[in-house]
């Protein structure tokens, strides 16, 4: 709702305090998506939300790894992987393999209904996005995928 103390002018002017306005402006992406656009969207088996969808597209786009590897690339402790991962493999869309390199460690890996409900959830959640920017043009939209990249890449390399 315009007028709230939280919400930026549509055409703010450029400031002098760059990071005093992306800070702010991240703080309210991030409530507002999670709120307003995948509060829901996740599937009706419950094994699937907001804190295990990133860990299911993790092992997506890195393929079989460790506990310590997810943990370490999810930023968040080897429990509360762990607690995830059970409830994952109870739910059938993970399954834990034998490490061939430490017979002590297992490889937590996407299975084929795994695969499905990423691809399912991930389709849910575009389609608000996709409503969010569709009258944006396209070369806006390109350039705000890229600075996100960019930020979130800087964010993970600590620069």
């Amino acid at each position: 709702m315009p007028g709230r103390p939280d919400d930026p002018a549509p055409h703010a002017p450029a400031s002098k305090d760059a990071v005093g306005v992306i800070e702010r402006e991240v703080t309210v992406m991030l409530r507002r998506t999670l709120e307003q656009v995948w509060a829901a969207g996740y599937g009706s088996g419950g094994a699937v939300d907001r804190f295990t969808y990133p860990l299911l597209v993790v092992v997506e786009l890195h393929g079989a790894q460790r506990l310590a590897q997810l943990a370490e690339r999810l930023g968040v402790s080897k429990p509360t992987v762990s607690r995830q991962v059970t409830r994952l493999v109870a739910a059938g869309l993970l399954e834990v393999l034998d490490d061939p390199l430490d017979s002590r460690s297992g490889l937590v890996s996407l299975n084929g209904a795994g695969l499905a409900e990423v691809l399912a959830v991930r389709e849910r959640r575009l389609a608000p996005l996709r409503e969010v920017i569709e009258h944006w043009p396209v070369e806006d939209r390109d350039r705000f995928a890229a600075l996100l990249l960019r930020f979130n890449a800087d964010i993970d390399s600590g620069a």
